[in-house]
């Protein structure tokens, strides 16, 4: 059975199929997403019929397919070891713990998530962790001036989003802790790039994902991943930032910008 499934995991055919549709997801997410708010966070209970799971465990369980499906990959593949796919290999696993474990334990609280939500984040999970895992397996580059590059830039882009997604909680977690009968429910965030945009964890997840395609050089996965990533959040962090504006009106730093510092 294990054999079946891994010629059948390893077929060129498989994998050029998952990329095929994997390249389609950032052109249907981009349109899509400045038309709709993806409904979870803030935004959950916006499609109309509230078909929603738990916040946390359902976040979790959609997380954790991405490192699951990645490491099945590197294992059918069974890669050399180079410190090129070690170090690749590392920064998924650790970005994805991350996301599926740690941070849903730090947030106070989360919102529903709606089930579409849900099942799309599995299918892009799924087809996410399988490509990027055999490209990972099969190929090993030097590690040069451009893979430290990106590896830098990954790395500082993990820092940022976990020191910013700290400062998210620690609101949160104020939010619970205030008399509920006197004190707002939200409040604006300052510290670290919050000071120039609204959506600085989401500046940095792509920013690391720009990153950890530059470092392989030449992987359409990962630089479907990073494509994919802007598409999936710039337009929400445009609604977020239209949202924080409408919700603190003139009290909101008018000079911060949506996503990108001085720029967008």
């Amino acid at each position: 059975m294990e054999d079946t499934i891994r010629r059948y995991w390893l077929k060129p055919s498989t994998y050029n199929t998952a990329v095929g549709i994997y390249a389609t997801l950032p052109f249907l997410m981009l349109p899509a997403l400045l038309v709709v708010n993806a409904p979870y966070g803030r935004f959950a209970g916006k499609l109309g019929i509230d078909w929603s799971l738990s916040g946390k465990w359902s976040w979790a369980l959609m997380e954790v397919i991405s490192p699951i499906t990645f490491t099945s990959s590197l294992i059918f593949t069974r890669p050399i070891g180079t410190p090129f796919q070690i170090m690749l290999s590392a920064a998924w696993i650790v970005h994805y713990v991350n996301r599926s474990v740690i941070y849903p334990l730090r947030a106070a609280s989360m919102a529903p998530i709606h089930i579409l939500a849900f099942a799309s984040s599995i299918l892009f999970n799924i087809l996410n962790g399988y490509t990027n895992g055999i490209w990972v397996g099969r190929h090993s580059n030097a590690a040069d001036a451009q893979f430290w590059t990106g590896m830098l830039l990954w790395a500082l882009g993990f820092a940022s989003n976990v020191y910013h997604d700290g400062i998210l909680f620690r609101l949160r977690q104020k939010s619970k802790s205030e008399d509920k009968q006197s004190a707002a429910r939200y409040f604006i965030p300052h510290g670290g790039l919050f000071e120039y945009v609204s959506c600085p964890n989401y500046f940095s997840e792509t920013m690391e994902w720009l990153g950890y395609a530059l470092a392989t050089h030449s992987s359409v996965p990962a630089a479907i991943f990073a494509i994919a990533t802007a598409a999936n959040l710039f337009p929400r962090a445009w609604r977020t930032h239209q949202w924080y504006r409408n919700q603190f009106n003139g009290a909101y730093p008018q000079h911060r910008k949506a996503v990108i510092p001085f720029l967008l």
